[in-house]
């Protein structure tokens, strides 16, 4: 019988009533004790029964598996033996194999709830499993065996639950923690983070949070200094703070936001700032300057379609000037009746553009008032071409045409004046004296053979003429001349004075 008993204890963890493994002095001491207390039963059975019993019972029932030395002396003694069927020995074996099985994953359960710190967020239900585990020790002692496992397994599910709502817990610590540190909430956050930490210190997201935590005090202040500067539009201090935020913590979601969001502020200021200095050269009409703010308005943001409009416009713009001065050019030489001047100025607006109406239209006039000063220069430069024919019919009818402009200028009256000297000059005969030595033979060509002669005069138009002189034995002699409205102060000499 004491054999029995002491391989029995030896076969089953001992807890005490907190669930923990007690010590080896402990349990032999509550195994003496109970010892004892069976010994007496057993005295009192073998009064009653057959000796036979004897030798059968210490092979059919065993001490309880778990035993708790605090309740030992508390626990009533066992029932009083009876004979045990073959049926019911294996039946008590099959339960005390399952006891084995299930309190063996109850100590895995148990130890790791325990290494989670379970205390600190489940201590209610992890005392109410250890109840269910001392329930089913009370049972099995008692002999209620079926009994005791289903308390056992009750005790298993509840540590299973606790292990299983024990992860959710970690998990929203650590998502509590992590929202925290976004909102810069240092009391939530430190709170769940000391969770975290009692439930699982080696988790790398536990000790990352652990460590964003840390500079989350400085954090909060160099954030709450870029918000003050923000406001204040006061962006390169902001982006300083927001710079020593992200420094802190990379992984912060608001610092990073908050610098991204000041450092796209400076770009835009700076684009503000060329495009408006680019606008403020373009009001002035200075192009050049313009065009530079502009460009470098494009390289803060490549592509960017106002700036491709702003260059469109200092274009329009240089155009329009360019145009607005030039007609203003070609008017003002109109006015001066520099015909031609005008007549080039209006050709080259139409060639940059030719949708120019204005231009377009008062080049009409003065085409037809550059073309009449052409034709009168060209006759007041050259007066005796108008000995011919053709060329005196022209010039009466470029006189036609002056005189038929309403309101001529100064210099077109005084055209018209020189214009009515030369044709009239023109259609002048001049006397013009020739002196020979009566033995040359003269020949006035397109006009007559004038023979030989010592002194004579013609009556001869202003124009270009040639008189030419023969004799025989002596060089021919050939004089050309050009004869004015003023005609000569001394006679022209045609001679034939070389001898051959």
């Amino acid at each position: 019988m004491d054999t029995k008993e002491t391989h029995n204890s030896q076969l089953h963890p001992a807890f005490n009533s907190t669930g923990s493994a007690v010590s080896s002095g402990d349990s032999e001491l509550g195994a003496a004790r109970q010892k004892k207390s069976v010994k007496k039963g057993v005295i009192t059975v073998l009064l009653l029964v057959a000796s036979a019993v004897i030798f059968i019972l210490p092979n059919s029932v065993t001490e309880p598996w778990i035993n708790y030395s605090s309740q030992s002396e508390n626990i009533a003694p066992s029932p009083s033996a009876s004979l045990v069927s073959p049926s019911t020995a294996a039946q008590k074996t099959k339960y005390r194999q399952d006891s084995q099985t299930l309190l063996a994953q109850i100590i895995v359960h148990r130890d790791r709830l325990q290494e989670k710190r379970v205390e600190l967020w489940g201590a209610f239900e992890f005392k109410q499993a250890i109840l269910q585990i001392e329930r089913g020790d009370q049972q099995y002692q008692y002999g209620e065996y079926a009994e005791s496992v289903a308390s056992y397994q009750s005790a298993l599910d509840g540590l299973s639950s606790l292990e299983t709502a024990g992860e959710s817990i970690l998990a929203k610590a650590i998502d509590d923690a992590s929202k925290a540190i976004e909102e810069s909430i240092l009391s939530t956050a430190t709170t769940a983070i000391e969770l975290a930490k009692a439930m699982a210190p080696a988790n790398t997201k536990v000790q990352q949070l652990s460590r964003r935590i840390a500079s989350l005090p400085q954090l909060i202040e160099a954030m709450e200094q870029g918000e003050k500067h923000s406001t204040l539009e006061q962006l390169s201090a902001a982006k300083e703070a927001f710079s020593q935020a992200v420094s802190l913590d990379p992984l912060h979601k608001k610092a990073t936001a908050a610098l991204a969001k000041t450092e796209q502020k400076i770009t835009e200021q700076r684009f503000r700032d060329f495009m408006s200095e680019g606008f403020k050269a373009l009001d002035k009409d200075n192009f050049q300057q313009a065009t530079d703010a502009f460009n470098r308005a494009g390289t803060v943001y490549t592509d960017h379609l106002a700036v491709a409009q702003a260059l469109a416009q200092v274009e329009t713009r240089r155009s329009q000037l360019w145009v607005t001065t030039n007609m203003a050019r070609a008017e003002e030489f109109a006015k001066k009746e520099q015909w031609q001047e005008a007549q080039s100025i209006y050709e080259k607006l139409l060639i940059t553009d030719a949708t120019l109406t204005d231009a377009r239209v008062k080049q009409i006039p003065v085409n037809v008032r550059a073309d009449l000063d052409r034709r009168i220069k060209k006759i007041i430069e050259d007066p005796l071409s108008l000995a011919a024919s053709n060329q005196f019919r022209k010039a009466q009818k470029t006189l036609q045409d002056a005189s038929g402009i309403t309101s001529p200028g100064p210099l077109l009256s005084s055209q018209i004046k020189t214009l009515e000297q030369i044709i009239k000059a023109s259609q002048t005969p001049v006397e013009v004296a020739l002196a020979s030595d009566s033995n040359t033979n003269v020949t006035l060509f397109r006009v007559a053979r004038l023979g030989t002669f010592e002194t004579t005069s013609v009556s001869l138009k202003p124009g270009r003429y040639i008189v030419a002189g023969t004799r025989a034995g002596y060089r021919d002699i050939r004089i050309e001349f050009t004869l004015t409205d003023k005609g000569f102060d001394s006679p022209i000499t045609i001679s034939c004075n070389e001898a051959i």
